[in-house]
């Protein structure tokens, strides 16, 4: 895999455990400053991010390392917690519009959907956070 399919990210192990879980700490105003896909990552908006890591290798808090993950997987998350939220927004306006519902109660449902949406993702987040692997780059 190419270097422009991977997203990477510095960080500091702050934890580890038995399991073979590692928590990294990546400060992500360093990490970030240079990355032009920092405004759709969602990196940007904090100053440190805490990502857990499954791993057979082990590390101890205070290691430097380097959180991987493929970009196909940061343009999955953008679709699940943008695009489909935003076309049920709309989709379910232009219905409620055309079905000559008035224009207050069209905003309510419409809100309610976007609603609705989030909370399905937030039901099936388990599922989801399945699909988003960060690895520890060798």
């Amino acid at each position: 895999m190419s270097s422009a399919e991977i997203i990477s990210h510095d960080g500091v192990v702050a934890g580890c455990d038995d399991t073979g879980i590692v928590e990294v700490i990546i400060n992500a105003s360093a990490a970030c400053s240079g990355c032009n896909a920092r405004s759709a990552c969602g990196m940007g908006s904090d100053t440190q991010k805490k990502v857990v890591v499954r791993t057979d290798r082990h590390f101890s808090p205070g290691d430097r390392v380097t959180v991987t993950m493929e970009q196909s997987q940061g343009t999955l998350a953008v679709v699940i917690g943008y695009l489909i939220p935003l076309a049920t927004l709309v989709v379910t306006f232009i219905i409620f519009t055309l079905a000559g519902i008035g224009e207050l109660l069209t905003c309510l449902l419409s809100f309610a959907s976007l609603a609705g949406c989030y909370f399905v993702i937030w039901l099936l987040r388990g599922r989801i956070e399945k699909k988003f692997t960060f690895k520890i780059k060798d």
